[in-house]
């Protein structure tokens, strides 16, 4: 019985995690306009833009937004925090995938015999401005990989492109604001 309970909540929770991406992926355009959203509205904002499975979302144009009205910096973090939390919607999948087909678990265990660094494809690839980090957390929670793991080297590589990101928008509004036609004297 308590098999079957489990069986059922891994396909209640497989099946959330699609209708939320899918959500997520249809509102997509309301997320765009950030407008004066706080630090807390950024993290809800990344948070939500990461929580899409294999379904594209705009995180990098809401950070880089939210750098021209606050600190770029703290964008950068709370953006990456944000990310971060979001990514684990992508571990789950994987995680309860794994549970659900015996196919994926096959297909997971031969990745996993190629892989021999799976901290580092994390890092690298979160670091890179790739739009299907996803398949990086759905293995990652499919690999069994530690959750704690996966969420700080997820968070270190979002947010070193995020800060990246944050200040190159900086600079350039800074650049157009010095030259003749930005306004700037």
């Amino acid at each position: 019985m308590r098999e079957r309970l489990q069986k059922v909540f891994e396909i209640a929770l497989f099946a959330g995690i699609i209708a939320l991406s899918v959500a997520i992926f249809l509102l997509r355009d309301r997320l765009q306009n950030v407008g004066d959203v706080g630090y807390l509205g950024l993290f809800l904002l990344c948070f939500l833009a990461n929580a899409t499975v294999l379904l594209p979302a705009p995180s990098l144009m809401i950070a880089a937004s939210c750098a021209l009205i606050l600190s770029p910096f703290w964008v950068a973090v709370f953006a990456a925090l944000g990310s971060s939390a979001g990514e684990l919607v992508g571990y789950a999948f994987g995680s309860t995938g794994r549970d659900l087909s015996p196919r994926f678990r096959a297909l997971l265990d031969r990745l996993s015999e190629r892989i021999h660094q799976p901290a580092l494809l994390v890092f690298v690839l979160a670091l890179l401005p790739l739009p299907l980090f996803d398949l990086v957390g759905i293995y990652s929670g499919g690999a069994r990989m530690n959750l704690g793991k996966f969420f700080l080297l997820c968070f270190a590589g979002k947010f070193l492109k995020m800060l990246v990101y944050t200040r190159m928008y900086d600079i350039l509004a800074w650049a157009a604001a010095l030259s003749p036609l930005g306004g700037g004297t």
